[in-house]
Formats: structure tokens, C-alpha cells, sequence
């Protein structure tokens, strides 16, 4: 039994988040871990009223993107697109599935916009209780 049996990947479609998800990937093969892969529809942004659409257009091109391009008989890999405030849905998806490992990319934000914008990899680090690993 593996000490991290479930990984998470917060995907934004970021080149940084690229690179986590490959990275998943490898560590999901080496610790024969499950990976499930997340994307978020911040509801801030977005129409209440659309939002089961625009969920299933983001899981279909999440899927496209990561799931789909990787050959899957020695991995078991599940996409998930889901709708609410980025870390807390990455969270909440990481607690659901007793993953103890999060992987995110990270976009280098200045300090100045980080304090402005806020950043979700440093939300994850303080609300996850998880192993997160920033990906640059």
C-alpha cells in the first residue's frame, strides 16, 4: 500500500499547471497512486444560470487537455471540473477523496499582486492539511 494512494491536480490550463499534471502523472505511476485532476469554475466570475453548461463544456476540455492525452493501462485517472472558489473546491475535492498530496501549478505572481489577487497555491498550503507542491 502506498504512503499517497490519491493525488490531486488543480488545473487552471496554465503552462504551470501543465507541468503539475505531468508531474502527477509520473508520481501517480511510480507510487501506483490514483490521480484525479480538477479545474474550477470560480462562481465568482460566472452566471448561476449557465453554470451546468459552462461545468460540462470545462470537464470536456479538461479531459481533451490532460485525461485524454495520457495512456491510461497502468494509471488510474479521473477528471473532475467543479464550480465555487478555486482553493476551497481543490480542497474540498482532496478531503473527499482522502488524497494527502496536492499538486498545483504556480504563475509567480509579484508580491504586490499576490497580496491583491491572493494566490491559490498558497490558500491550498493553509486550508488543505494536505502535502501541497508548487510547480513552477
Amino acid at each position: 500500500m502506498s504512503l499517497i494512494p490519491r493525488l490531486v491536480v488543480a488545473y487552471d490550463f496554465s503552462d504551470p499547471a501543465r507541468r503539475a499534471f505531468e508531474l502527477a502523472v509520473f508520481m501517480g505511476r511510480q507510487l501506483k497512486a490514483e490521480v484525479h485532476i480538477v479545474t474550477v469554475l470560480d462562481s465568482r466570475e460566472s452566471d448561476a444560470t449557465a453554470a451546468g453548461k459552462e461545468i460540462e463544456d470545462l470537464r470536456q476540455l479538461l479531459e481533451m487537455r490532460t485525461c485524454g492525452t495520457v495512456k491510461s493501462d497502468d494509471l488510474a485517472i479521473q477528471c473532475h471540473a467543479v464550480s465555487g472558489h478555486p482553493a476551497d473546491a481543490v480542497v474540498a475535492l482532496a478531503r473527499e477523496i482522502d488524497a494527502p498530496l496536492i499538486l498545483c501549478g504556480t504563475t509567480g505572481k509579484g508580491a504586490v499582486a499576490r497580496t491583491l489577487l491572493g494566490s491559490v497555491s498558497h490558500e491550498l498550503v493553509h486550508k488543505s492539511g494536505a502535502i501541497v507542491m508548487s510547480v513552477p
